[in-house]
């Protein structure tokens, strides 16, 4: 795996002394992590399965769904295919949710971590850019859950995780929509976790930092990496993590 996907619990060691599936058994879940083509999401994909589970990769182009998966499925041994779908349509939601149905009959665990961040500042950035992004982090992870939820209330379980982002607590400058957007996820998954959890569906969001992945490479630099510093640093968490 390229050096900045954030390591996996692969050998054990005294600070880790068991391999990830001694934490999380998940042999014979499926799991669907939207954007796994990259980054963390192809991470996430690499422990779902080493853990046991069936997994399906969504992402923008089917070549680099396809790539992840042979990866994934390479590594753990586990059954992992790619589907390309577009974040922001509700057409292409609702083809990965028949698609996933169709190849494995359910699915236990749907990640929504696909999201795109460009620059947008207040009064400069023209109203087009700002509905991309909203239609991609907000939109998106609304439409391929809501597709998904009818066969998980069937069967009376699941799980929604939903990628929110430190931006959407702290803020973040020069990111008024991404942050905005970030903030709306995690109210997302509250107001799901509040409605669905009497109903045998477990929701949560995670809320990471800045991560060495390609979408934030154009940040690392001294100046970029001084603006994270700055934002981490009105994170809430007693970690600033």
């Amino acid at each position: 795996t390229p050096a900045y996907y954030p390591t996996l619990i692969k050998e054990p060691s005294v600070a880790n002394p068991k391999r990830n599936h001694e934490y999380f058994d998940l042999s014979g879940k499926v799991a669907v992590i939207t954007g796994g083509s990259r980054g963390l999401g192809l991470s996430m994909a690499h422990a779902f399965a080493e853990a046991g589970a069936r997994v399906i990769i969504a992402s923008r182009k089917q070549e680099a769904c396809d790539a992840a998966a042979a990866e994934v499925q390479a590594a753990s041994g586990r059954e992992c295919v790619g589907f390309a779908y577009h974040a922001g349509s509700w057409e292409d939601s609702d083809r990965l949710a028949a698609f996933a149905f169709e190849r494995f009959g359910h699915v236990d665990v749907l990640v929504n971590n696909a999201a795109i961040w460009t620059t947008t500042n207040p009064g400069v950035t023209p109203l087009a850019e700002f509905d991309r992004l909203v239609d991609v982090n907000l939109r998106g992870p609304y439409y391929v859950a809501h597709h998904f939820l009818p066969s998980m209330l069937a069967r009376g379980r699941g799980n929604l995780i939903f990628v929110a982002s430190v931006s959407g607590i702290a803020g973040d400058p020069h990111s008024a929509a991404y942050s905005a957007t970030k903030a709306g996820v995690a109210m997302l998954a509250r107001t799901f976790a509040a409605t669905l959890g009497p109903k045998g569906i477990r929701v949560n969001a995670i809320a990471p930092g800045a991560v060495a992945t390609p979408m934030t490479a154009m940040l690392r630099t001294p100046e970029g990496e001084a603006a994270i510093q700055s934002m981490m640093k009105s994170h809430p968490s007693p970690t600033r993590r």
